[in-house]
């Protein structure tokens, strides 16, 4: 092993060669930029890679104990090193060698004799790829004012936290912390003092919770607390009151003065109250809201008296069960605008629902309902039959037929025959599955389940455009994205929300881009709601747009109207008009 010990403050890039020759040159190209360490064997290397942790490596495919290809294989099966990208040196320039080097995980391929601009570029592209990826994990994990783990983090926290302490006999605890009038600093003291509240907060809150417990921001001014391994509920009330109690101190503010916040605390606990964690969190921000109205200032534990929104569930159950034989769920669609041409080329179908008693609920609130009694699959090949026939014969100003896209859930691809039915809907109608965009969120591909790949590889290769949706708000898309033949990639409106104004956002959206131009694949902003992020995202090379400023859901005539498309009645009467006209 040989060490340059000159950059211990760069970029460590490990080599792995057995010949002098090859070491020295690498080194003379790579030891100014960077912290550079050689090992002459895989059995050394093996050691090396672990004590020194480095960024990249750089590594030979003959080597005197083993080949290259076994040892890149060994690195990728171990968690320790198995994110380290891998750029194989090779003499042999047979394809073949290429393509075994990329099938078993290595980043990249050079040929002997290398070109010292050619190492640098790619090690240079690697490193930067590297940093793009940690970046976007960051952003999907944690938030990045406070540090603190963010609302998918701490849900997914919670989950396994009710499915260990269940095996163990334990409770485990949800707190969810709003800051009372927290309004009222923002709007009067400004966002930057709002801001040192949040962060101050954030460290008291760690202060007072167990290390085992998990702290996250879920929203602006609230907090979410999981506490696992709990004996009873006396301890989640020992920690509410110290909480409330550090919450309540002065909290000083760096251009002087104090602010003083108080706290509205609701705790629910598993598996008393439920053991469903999404329920969990209902429960425990309706103990919360509880809270908010004795007064603010306080907690309150979850009590079934307390859950008026079980009540609304239970009637939005039973009315979304005859909703489709009532012809109360419809279609609006939200066009998809290309930023090149600024041409119509598709639209997203939405479903709406609107009931004599309930009034017009909300997707996310009956959705998520029909997922759960397993009514999605029906409503699911409604909207597929009505957004084929809506669109059949669409056409744009240009003359070119119109896309539709359509979230599918992950309940309808884990029902058997779902590809089957899908083929007959679009069969009969006579539509042309490439103009059908079926989208999917990480959800769907958590589990890694064999027959998920399987069918969403079926309807790729029956032509269907496969789209990811809400890229960054989970924390394995990457990895999806090249083990899944996705075609398009939806930069979640997180990205563009704030994209002109926050440096972060730009940067995350900027590497999306890239990222998907990359791997050929088109990219759709949602949520462009200003001209701004719109001059933005068109200025960093994103595909497509869709959003409020260009144009609300809308219904299949008023898109038509907004197509300039005249429906078959307006045409009659026109022409009845024009025929009076002569008279």
């Amino acid at each position: 092993m040989l060490v340059n010990h000159n950059a211990a403050d760069k970029d460590t890039i490990l080599i792995i060669d057995s010949s002098p020759n090859s070491v020295r040159i690498l080194n003379a190209i790579l030891g100014e930029e960077y912290r550079v360490i050689f090992s002459t064997t895989g059995a050394t290397a093996r050691v090396l890679i672990k004590i020194e942790h480095p960024k990249l490596v750089l590594l030979d495919v003959d080597l005197p104990d083993m080949d290259g290809f076994s040892l890149c294989q060994a690195f990728k099966n171990d968690m320790a090193t198995k994110d380290i990208p891998i750029i194989l040196i090779s003499e042999n320039q047979e394809d073949e060698n290429r393509e075994m080097g990329l099938r078993i995980g290595c980043a990249d391929y050079i040929n002997k004799p290398v070109s010292p601009a050619e190492v640098k570029l790619r090690i240079y592209n690697q490193l930067r790829i590297r940093r793009n990826e940690d970046l976007i994990m960051q952003r999907a994990l944690y938030d990045s004012l406070t540090g603190l783990a963010n609302r998918n983090l701490a849900l997914d926290r919670l989950r396994y936290a009710i499915t260990h302490d269940l095996r163990r006999g334990l409770l485990t605890g949800l707190m969810l912390v709003d800051i009372d009038n927290f309004k009222l600093i923002n709007d009067t003291l400004s966002h930057d003092v709002g801001d040192q509240v949040l962060v101050e907060l954030s460290k008291r809150i760690l202060q007072v919770v167990r290390e085992v417990d998990t702290v996250g921001r879920v929203s602006g001014d609230e907090f979410l607390i999981v506490l696992p391994g709990l004996h009873q509920t006396e301890n989640a009330c020992q920690i509410a009151s110290k909480l409330r109690k550090a919450i309540n101190k002065p909290i000083s503010i760096a251009s002087g003065g104090e602010v003083h916040v108080t706290a509205s605390i609701g705790v629910s606990l598993s598996p008393m109250d439920t053991e469903d964690f999404k329920r969990l969190f209902a429960n425990a921000d309706v103990a919360k809201d509880q809270a908010k109205c004795g007064g603010k200032d306080s907690y309150r534990m979850f009590t079934s008296e307390m859950n008026d929104n079980v009540h609304r569930r239970v009637r939005i159950e039973y009315h979304l069960v005859r909703a489709l034989s009532l012809d109360e769920l419809s279609l609006v669609y939200q066009p998809f605008i290309d930023l090149k041409t600024n041409e119509v080329v598709g639209a997203e179908a939405l479903l709406r629902w609107n009931n004599s008693e309930l009034g017009s609920v909300p997707p996310d609130e009956f959705i998520p309902i029909a997922e759960q009694t397993n009514l999605i699959y029906e409503i699911g090949k409604f909207v597929l039959k009505t957004a084929v026939d809506d669109f059949l014969t669409l056409e744009n100003a240009q003359g070119r037929p119109l896309n539709v896209a359509i979230n599918i859930s992950p309940q309808q691809i884990r029902k058997s025959g779902f590809v089957e039915d899908l083929k007959i809907i679009i069969d009969e109608a006579g539509f042309d599955a490439s103009r059908l965009e079926l989208e999917v969120t990480e959800g769907l591909l958590l589990s890694q389940q064999r027959y998920v790949k399987d069918v969403i590889e079926e309807l790729h290769n029956m032509g269907a455009v496969l789209s990811m949706d809400d890229f960054g708000t989970g924390y394995a898309s990457l990895s999806y994205l090249l083990r899944f033949p996705f075609d398009a990639l939806k930069i979640d409106r997180e990205f563009v929300d704030g994209i002109t104004d926050v440096e972060i956002n730009e940067t995350l959206a900027t590497a999306v881009i890239s990222m998907a131009r990359g791997l050929n694949m088109t990219t759709v902003a949602e949520g462009v709601e200003t001209q701004e992020q719109l001059e933005m995202l068109t200025s960093k090379g994103c595909d497509l747009a869709q959003g409020y400023y260009l144009s609300r859901p809308i219904s299949i005539d008023a898109f038509k109207e907004f197509l300039g498309i005249q429906s078959a009645d307006e045409e009659q009467e026109l022409i009845g008009e024009a025929t009076e006209t002569k008279k």
